[in-house]
């Protein structure tokens, strides 16, 4: 039997049961959001759901559960096209506050939110931290693929470093994933390369600057989609599999050395 399991398909008793010390709960939480003219707005929350599925599939040998994808998150970059529905950021520390008690109450001990849309990123480091003194879980924040304005790698490089949203990577596992939801008709390369004009200030650089999607380009996209392939999506995919196996496998193990 495989010891990660899908807290929504247990019954009470038998989760109450199965959770010991070394148990993670995974909260994914993803955005519904602008895209652009080809991707549909769920596109992170779809990616970051079809990651918790995968990762149980691949590491059942792990003891996890993951809880329902909260597929809405913090998108107010993206509150300017028609479509985005975003919640506040007081909400979402809330919402996750709640589903931590809920944890403890379970009887677990350890929390990880699994982030699929990088504008939650700064708002969920303050969130585990926040659970964490307020209620004693080990928190983290674990993602799948982080684009470079949050700390993730640099984006392929024909799109200058700059690909960070609805651009080649997002199109590529969503072609991957959901082939039928994406047009490629629509995409369109929109690369803001003026960026590199400043020295000191961009993403990963020593100032930053607050940004809307459609401050970047007019289409709200980052990239350039139209050199996406499935292809590509499934190695990505993949990658980002295998790289989370091997986060939680020390997740289930993490201590602070003086506790």
């Amino acid at each position: 039997m495989s010891n990660a399991r899908f807290a929504i398909a247990l019954a009470g008793p038998t989760l109450a049961s199965s959770v010991s010390s070394s148990t993670v709960f995974i909260q994914p939480i993803g955005a519904v959001e602008h895209h652009g003219p080809h991707l549909p707005l769920g596109t992170d929350s779809i990616v970051v759901d079809e990651l918790a599925k995968a990762l149980v599939a691949e590491r059942g040998d792990l003891d996890l559960v993951v809880l329902p994808t909260l597929s809405y998150g913090l998108s107010t970059e993206h509150i300017w096209a028609p479509g985005t529905l975003t919640m506040a950021a007081t909400t979402v520390l809330a919402v996750l506050h709640d589903v931590a008690t809920s944890v403890v109450r379970a009887g677990g001990k350890r929390l990880a939110l699994l982030n699929g849309h990088g504008g939650n990123t700064n708002l969920l480091r303050l969130a585990i931290r926040e659970i964490r003194a307020a209620t004693g879980l080990d928190t983290f924040l674990v993602s799948g693929d982080l684009p470079p304005d949050n700390g993730g790698p640099p984006s392929d490089a024909r799109e200058e470093g700059l690909g960070i949203h609805g651009g080649i990577g997002e199109t590529s596992v969503m072609l991957y994933l959901r082939p039928e939801l994406v047009d490629m008709e629509k995409a369109e390369r929109s690369v803001p390369s003026w960026v590199h004009s400043y020295e000191h200030i961009g993403f990963g650089k020593s100032a930053e600057f607050a940004w809307l999607s459609n401050d970047l380009s007019k289409s709200g996209v980052a990239g350039d989609p139209t050199l996406a392939s499935a292809e590509l999506g499934k190695q990505r995919f993949g990658d980002s599999v295998v790289g989370l196996g091997k986060v939680f496998e020390e997740l289930v193990g993490f201590s602070f050395p003086h506790h």
